[in-house]
């Protein structure tokens, strides 16, 4: 899955953000696509996020295990070996509750309950949109 960027060549809308400028949270962001990674690195960047970024669940995984400290993880719901609902399943197993932004195919498509993601949203999306949704998962959490 792809992140649409209708608008790359439009600075104006390409960094565009909605809400206010955060406080430099801190950001794990897992997906396999580098070109996701790229494009979702340069706009976090532009907008304040200190982003780290895994391009498999057990690397993702393995980072926090070797002490890396997340505001909130990004994944990417159709990771191969280990899903976001696996991801998420097994950061609960660990009594770690960091956020979850799950990037899915189709928004209902994530996993409800326990082991639920906290926020999702749909690929394609605009970068703007993306913004919002990472806002408000992260003014939920206080």
């Amino acid at each position: 899955m792809a992140v649409e960027n209708t608008y790359a060549r439009s600075t104006e809308r390409n960094a565009g953000h909605r809400g206010p400028t955060n406080q430099r949270e801190r950001l794990l962001v897992v997906d396999a696509g580098a070109v996701t990674r790229t494009t979702l690195s340069g706009y976090l960047d532009r907008i304040g996020y200190r982003a780290h970024f895994a391009s498999s669940g057990a690397e993702a995984l393995a980072m926090l295990h070797g002490g890396l400290q997340a505001d909130a993880i990004v994944y990417d719901a159709a990771m191969p070996v280990m899903d976001g609902s696996a991801f998420v399943r097994q950061l609960h197993s660990e009594d770690n509750h960091t956020p979850v932004l799950l990037m899915t195919a189709a928004r209902g498509t994530e996993d409800k309950g326990a082991d639920a993601p906290d926020a999702a949203i749909a690929k394609p999306f605009q970068l703007v949109d993306f913004g919002d949704a990472l806002l408000r998962m992260l003014a939920a959490r206080t």
